[in-house]
C-alpha cells in the first residue's frame, strides 16, 4: 500500500508518496507538487494500479523511466556525438535543474510542463540572465526529444512551454578602422601567426574551435576548389570559400609542414586577442566579434543577403540570423525605400494647387 508525507519545501506544497513496486519489487519514491487532497487521489490511483495489475504499465506496453536514467544515457550519447563544450554546457544543465529537485529523482510521466516552468521561474529569480535561461530549456529539449526517440517518454514536457522574453541582442563587430588597428598592434608585436588565425576568422566567419586543432585538418582543406571544409555546431559542416587572402595563408601554414593548419589551444587564443584588443583601444569585443565582423561586412556592404550570410556562418535556420544582425536589417530594409524619393519625387507645386 502506498504512503504519503508531506515534504518541506522553499518552492511550493509537496508530497512524497513511497511503494513498492509490484513487478520490480524496489522501493519507490515518488514526489508530486500539489495540494493535500490532489496527492491523495494520486495515491489511490496507484493502489488501485497496482491491485489491478496496471501501474508501470502504459498503453505501448512500456514501464516507467526515471529522470537520472535519462540522465545518464543522454551524458553517454553526447560524449560520442556532440563536442566537448556542447558536454560541459549539458553537464551544467543538468546541474541547474538537480539542483531545483533538490534531490528528488521523478519519473518522466511526473516530469510535467508546469515543472518546467517552474524551473525556469526558479532561474530567473536567481538573477540568471533570459537568454542562459532561453539556452537551458532549448538543452533540456532536446533532452526529452531523445527520449521519445528512445522510448523512454511519449511526450515533452517542454512543449508548449515559453522561453524568457529576451532583450534585442546588438552584434558587437569591428569597424574597417578597428580592424587595421587591431592588425596594426599584432604586426607591431611581430605575431605573424596569429594574424594569420585572425585574419582567417574574418574571412569565414568561423567559430573559435572550427578553425583550430583538432578541428580543422589538413585534408579539409582544398587549394584547388579553393575552399574550406568547415565542421561546426552538432557536428554539422559546411563549406567556407577561400579568398585570395586565405590562399596565401594557407599556402605558407602548409610550407611549415606542420600537423595542423592552426596549433593554438582554445582557451589562448581568447586570452591573446583581449589582450591585442586592449592594447588596441578595442572594447567591449572579443573574438566571437571576428566572427560577427564576418556577416556585418557582407550585409552591410550589400555583399550578400540574410539567407546566404545564414548559410555561410553555420546557423541553424534564419531566425538566429535575423536575432543578432536585426540593426544592420532594419538599416539594410530602410534604404531601398528612401531611394523612392529619387524614383517618385515629391512635388510642392502640386502640393500647392490643393
Amino acid at each position: 500500500m502506498a504512503t504519503i508525507t508531506k515534504l518541506k519545501r522553499k518552492k511550493g506544497e509537496a508530497y512524497l508518496i513511497r511503494f513498492v513496486h509490484p513487478r520490480t519489487k524496489k522501493y519507490v519514491r515518488q514526489v508530486v507538487w500539489c495540494t493535500r487532497q490532489e496527492a491523495e487521489k494520486i495515491r489511490k490511483k496507484i493502489d488501485a494500479d497496482i491491485a489491478l495489475g496496471k501501474f508501470g504499465i502504459d498503453e505501448g506496453g512500456r514501464s516507467g523511466y526515471y529522470w537520472s536514467q535519462l540522465q545518464k544515457k543522454y551524458l553517454r550519447y553526447a560524449k560520442s556525438n556532440k563536442e566537448d563544450n556542447s558536454v560541459k554546457r549539458d553537464r551544467d544543465v543538468f546541474k541547474a535543474f538537480n539542483r531545483f529537485l533538490e534531490g528528488d529523482d521523478p519519473l518522466l510521466s511526473d516530469i510535467s510542463s508546469i515543472t518546467i516552468e517552474k524551473f525556469r521561474d526558479a532561474r530567473l529569480e536567481q538573477g540568471v540572465k533570459p537568454a542562459s535561461v532561453a539556452l537551458e530549456l532549448r538543452h533540456l529539449r532536446a533532452v526529452f526529444n531523445k527520449a521519445i526517440e528512445w522510448e523512454m517518454e511519449d511526450r515533452n514536457p517542454l512543449s508548449g512551454v515559453r522561453s524568457p522574453k529576451q532583450d534585442i541582442v546588438k552584434v558587437r563587430y569591428l569597424t574597417s578602422v578597428e580592424i587595421d588597428a587591431l592588425e596594426a598592434v599584432i604586426n607591431d608585436a611581430g605575431d605573424k601567426e596569429f594574424r594569420r588565425l585572425v585574419t582567417a576568422y574574418v574571412h569565414t566567419g568561423a567559430r573559435r574551435i572550427e578553425l583550430l586543432a583538432p578541428n580543422l585538418k589538413w585534408d579539409n582543406v582544398d587549394f584547388d576548389k579553393r575552399e574550406i571544409l568547415i565542421t561546426g555546431k552538432g557536428r554539422k559542416r559546411r563549406y567556407a570559400a577561400m579568398t585570395n587572402a586565405l590562399v596565401r595563408i594557407f599556402t605558407d601554414l602548409k610550407s611549415q609542414g606542420n600537423e595542423y593548419p592552426f596549433m593554438f589551444k582554445p582557451d589562448y587564443v581568447s586570452h591573446k586577442i583581449a589582450k591585442y584588443y586592449k592594447i588596441a583601444g578595442i572594447q567591449g569585443a572579443n573574438l566571437h566579434s571576428l566572427r560577427k565582423t564576418f556577416g556585418s561586412l557582407l550585409l552591410q556592404n550589400k555583399k550578400a543577403d540574410l539567407y546566404t550570410v545564414s548559410r555561410l556562418l553555420g546557423h541553424s535556420s534564419i531566425r538566429t540570423t535575423e536575432k543578432y544582425y536585426v540593426d544592420l536589417i532594419d538599416e539594410n530594409y530602410r534604404t531601398p525605400v528612401m531611394a523612392l524619393d529619387q524614383l517618385i519625387p515629391w512635388r510642392e507645386d502640386m502640393d500647392a494647387q490643393q
